[in-house]
């Protein structure tokens, strides 16, 4: 096939495709209309060009020339769409349309019955193509005419341009483009290039189905002129996210929008007709048996019977369709409301967890098991009880720590206690290292973790472990053993609330043995130093507990609260009472009972607060740089809960719409001096912002501390925001 009678026969393909489309999109709107008839007459004029093209003896060609004759139609039909979408009311003037087409109706007939309008034919490389007339005067009249129309498209759609907003704005963008098409590239291929004697081949109705598209384009996407009141109420009630469905006054259905089918599972040969029992059967506030003048019901809780069987919980309101105060039918508009219960099961079942929890926490606290066995087997089979947790074990060093061995393993689904074999530690160096320094391992995937992997062939695979949340055992300063818990029915995410519990648990563990430690220093060593250290601090241990107690008691109190305000007021203190009971639990394990060091403390605090300020899709981080500070407690208290109330300043307000960001901290000492920074690279604070003026208790709180120590408080902003605070160690007051 010749391939530029090719391009015509694709010109013509395109341009009926289009024409079909366009009129069924909207059969009843004239711009449709119009739209459809001149694609039509493209799709004609294309595929005579195609048979012209394609001919090969002279008088096949002469037929088709003669066939073309109609071209003279296409600019008159354009320009009265140009006039219809920008609303021109001079179509109703029947006189101006019959003006407007009769020039090319005569220029038709010239063309069909003569001979004035071409010479003949040529045979060219695309094909066979009609010689321009030697009339001059004819021929530049016609193209005269033709020009004119264009133009006048043009102009007429360009003024409307400029007036248009929005949607008009847009679809009048298309429509030029449209026009400027066709006439460029049928005044360049039909005029310009013949004048100058280049030969090649005509473009007019291939630009013709090009510009089509750009007007079919801005007339199915951006409506407005075939815009009516039906079309809009379809498109309203089409696009609602509401359910909506119409019944008559039996209350048999009529119509179900889109988004109602979807939710239901029907089409809607399957439900129109039917009664609206079969998708309502509970109607709540709607009593079928009660005639249909029934008053309207507003927001009524109810069930959705779906076509699978299922029900789902949506709110449902139901008014009458009125008119002339005639009732004609029944409008019901629900919402499916089954997210919105999920979320607020899980949260009432998050609450009464953490209220269990809390309750599990106080009870042990209270309980006093001096037989370590009966202890351990009952903190185990407690925990898994709590959490649903399928095995929980509990496993310590021997006295050189070349062997950690199971005390006791408690299984969920056979309510068993059990022992394991032991570990050899020289074969786990980076998994203890891990639980040394992060104070957990919390692996979704242990098979995958980087700190699993060194036992996964000994211990997790054989035991079909898929989950892990491992928590250290302290006593004192030196790891003396672990708590495991592991799920092996499913995948488990570690929720921050769980691995509070489970560090909760794990001080109690402490405690126990701190006590039986204890008991044994007395029977062993009467009034000496040692007994005088261990009680000291078992002191610290009880002041840490007792603040334990207290967060605990705080965190309950707000599951039992409602209002975010008051709820985030007890977090606050809640957090402040924590930041007071690692000074003492730094205490407990360290040697030196009069100094903490400051180092390991603030990484322990910043740890934590990023934990209950876990921040979703946020990317924050943290880093600590402090030199060999050691503090007594009577600096460390109000240093502890400055960093605090700074910290969780930084976490609550400084990456708001921002998903990554870094919290800094340094600290010093020079001299006599002490100095730390907390600083971040977030929003920072208003330009006229100076603490004397601020009513927050937490900074009111930092500038009293900051009094308490003697120091100096400096705030600057630069890329974020920077705290810097100079103190002299506070001395020792000997009490009365």
């Amino acid at each position: 096939m010749n391939p530029y009678a090719f391009i015509s026969l694709l010109s013509s393909i395109i341009s009926l495709l289009l024409g079909n489309f366009i009129y069924y999109k909207n059969p009843n709107n004239r711009l449709n209309k119009l739209i459809a008839i001149i694609c039509l007459l493209v799709a004609y004029l294309s595929f005579v060009e195609y048979g012209l093209r394609q001919s090969e003896a002279i008088s096949t060609a002469y037929f088709w020339l003669k066939a073309s004759s109609l071209w003279p139609l296409l600019m008159p039909t354009l320009l009265v769409i140009v006039l219809e979408v920008t609303k021109r009311n001079i179509l109703k003037n029947k006189i101006f349309i019959f003006l407007l087409f009769t020039p090319s109706v005569i220029i038709f007939l010239i063309s069909l019955l003569t001979n004035q309008l071409n010479n003949g034919l040529v045979l060219e490389y695309w094909g066979w193509n009609g010689a321009l007339s030697t009339n001059l005067l004819l021929l530049s009249l016609n193209s005269l005419w033709i020009i004119s129309l264009g133009i006048a498209s043009i102009i007429i759609g360009y003024n409307y341009y400029r007036k248009s907003i929005e949607m008009e704005k847009v679809q009048i963008f298309y429509i030029l483009t449209g026009l400027t098409v066709v006439l460029i590239l049928s005044l360049i291929t039909e005029l310009i290039l013949p004048l100058f004697s280049v030969k090649f081949p005509e473009l007019t109705y291939t630009s013709a189905s090009l510009g089509l598209i750009f007007i079919s384009y801005g007339v199915v996407n951006y409506r407005l002129p075939s815009l009516t009141p039906t079309i809009a109420a379809n498109e309203i009630v089409a696009n609602i996210s509401n359910f909506m469905i119409i019944t008559d006054c039996f209350k048999h259905i009529n119509y179900v929008n889109p988004v109602g089918l979807k939710l239901l599972g029907y089409n809607e040969k399957e439900i129109i007709g039917r009664d609206l029992d079969l998708i309502i059967p509970s109607h709540g506030g709607i009593d079928s048996k009660k005639p249909y003048y029934e008053e309207n019901i507003k927001d009524f809780e109810t069930l959705l019977k779906l076509k699978n069987g299922l029900s789902v919980p949506i709110i449902l309101s139901k008014s009458f369709i009125l008119k002339k105060s005639n009732v004609m039918g029944i409008l019901y508009i629900g919402t499916d409301i089954s997210e919105r219960k999920a979320i607020e099961n899980k949260k009432r079942a998050v609450n009464k967890q953490t209220i269990s929890r809390q309750k599990v926490l106080l009870e042990l606290y209270k309980e006093d098991c001096p037989d370590l066995e009966t202890t351990l087997r009952h903190l185990t089979e407690t925990v898994s009880k709590t959490l649903k947790i399928d095995r929980v074990s509990l496993w310590f060093f021997n006295e050189d720590k070349s062997i950690l061995k199971c005390s006791d393993l408690y299984k969920l689904d056979y309510n068993t206690h059990e022992s394991e074999s032991n570990w050899d530690t020289k074969n786990y160096p980076s998994y203890l290292h891990a639980l040394e320094t992060s104070h957990n391992i919390t692996a979704e995937d242990a098979l995958t973790h980087s700190d699993t992997t060194e036992f996964i062939d000994s211990y997790i695979k054989p035991n079909g472990i898929i989950s892990i949340l491992d928590v250290p055992i302290w006593l004192q300063k030196e790891m003396v053993g672990v708590l495991c818990m592991e799920q092996t029915i499913n995948r488990k995410t570690w929720t921050f609330e769980e691995q509070d519990f489970a560090a909760s648990i794990s001080y109690i563990l402490s405690l126990s043995l701190e006590a039986l430690k204890r008991d044994k220093a007395q029977k062993q060593i009467i009034k000496s130093v040692e007994e005088k250290d261990v009680l000291l601090r078992e002191i610290h241990h009880r002041v840490k507990n007792n603040m334990q107690i207290i967060s605990s008691l705080l965190s309950l109190q707000s599951s039992y609260i409602e209002n975010p305000e008051m709820k985030e007021i007890l977090n606050q203190s809640r957090n402040r009472v924590k930041s007071m009971s690692m000074i003492h639990e730094q205490l407990y394990q360290t040697d030196d009972l009069a100094k903490i060091d400051f180092k390991s403390y603030v990484n322990g605090l910043i740890k934590s607060l990023f934990q209950i300020y876990s921040l979703n899709q946020k990317h924050i981080e943290w880093e600590v740089n402090v030199e060999d500070v050691k503090l007594d407690i009577e600096t460390a208290i109000p240093c502890g809960l400055i960093i605090n109330e700074l910290i969780s300043n930084s976490l609550k307000h400084a990456f708001i719409d921002r998903t990554d960001g870094k919290i800094y901290f340094n600290m010093m000492r020079y001299n006599n001096m002490i100095n730390f920074n907390v600083s971040d690279n977030g929003i920072g604070i208003p330009d006229n912002f100076k603490i004397e003026n601020t009513s927050t208790l937490g900074l009111n709180l930092v500038k009293t501390l900051v009094n308490q120590l003697e120091g100096k408080l400096t705030i600057e902003q630069n890329n974020g925001i920077s705290y810097d605070v100079i103190f002299k160690e506070m001395q020792y007051k000997k009490r009365n």
